[in-house]
Formats: structure tokens, sequence, C-alpha cells
């Protein structure tokens, strides 16, 4: 995990896909659509139909542009910049918040000591695990939330049938 590189003093680079929908040649034919039709605007009002408007200093920084260049002086080779940019938005993490904002945590009981057919302790008889206590995680929200859902219901249904 990306936690553990950090603590480890590693470094951990990461590349993001910004525009994922769109291949290099559809992405090259929309920003030439798009600077040809606002010829007259400034290349930093355009980026906003690009970007979320927080990111859009980074990237003229980044790409080393001059934030008042108009749209039709932009030359093919920094389109092929900016398109690059859009497509391996590259950095390094440095570190990560608290526990307190984690969105999605990792770590937990191995599953190794957990009956997957009941959720009970392989180690503790009568104990239970669900949801994030378990050493389970998935790439985004929707994926951990019906771990914690299934694993729950299990869990409970097996408790129950205890009692």
């Amino acid at each position: 995990m990306v936690v553990d590189e950090i603590h480890k003093n590693n470094k951990v680079d990461i590349t993001i896909d910004l525009k994922p929908a769109l291949d290099e040649q559809k992405l090259d034919k929309r920003l030439l659509r798009d600077l040809n039709e606002h010829g007259k605007k400034k290349i930093s009002n355009i980026f906003r139909y690009w970007l979320p408007s927080s990111m859009v200093s980074v990237f003229i920084d980044l790409l080393e542009l001059d934030p008042e260049k108009v749209c039709h002086q932009v030359s093919s080779k920094e389109r092929k910049q900016i398109r690059y940019l859009l497509k391996n938005l590259r950095f390094s993490i440095s570190g990560h918040r608290s526990f307190k904002e984690a969105i999605i945590t990792a770590g937990g009981v191995s599953t190794n000591e957990i009956s997957s057919k009941t959720m009970e302790s392989k180690l503790v008889t009568g104990l239970y695990f669900a949801g994030e206590l378990i050493d389970l995680d998935a790439e985004t929200g929707g994926y951990n939330l019906q771990i914690a859902y299934s694993t729950g219901w299990l869990a409970g249904n097996s408790c129950m049938k205890e009692l």
C-alpha cells in the first residue's frame, strides 16, 4: 500500500489519466476543435472546459504556458504537450492525511483467520468480523460498501444462529 511505502521512506509516484474516456487521437481532435472554436480566448480560460478550475493554474505552470496566450496561438507542439499531460499527469506522493479523513482503510484481521462461510474468527469462537475490520479493500467506495454490507449481513446472521 502507498501509506506503507511512504512510512518506509520509499518514493511513490502515480500517473493519472484525466481523460480516460478519450484515446489520444480523440483527445487531440477535441483539443484542436476547442482551440479553433475559441481562438480569441485566453488559453487559461479554455482550460476550464477540460479541467476543474482549481487545476487550471497548476496545468498552466506545469506546461510553462503564458496564461495570457490566446488559443489560436497555441502551437501543435504545445497542443501535444497539453494532450500528454491530460493523459499522463504524474506526481509524487509525499504524505497522507489522518485516519479520520480516510475514505478507504487498508489492513485489519487477515482473511486467513476468518471463516468465509460465517465471518467467525478461526481463533476465537463467537467472535465475528465485518466491513473494515477485515483486511479487504477495493479501488473505490462502492466495492468497499458492498464488502461492508455483505460481510455485515453474513456475520449478523451467523451470530444470530448461535444465540
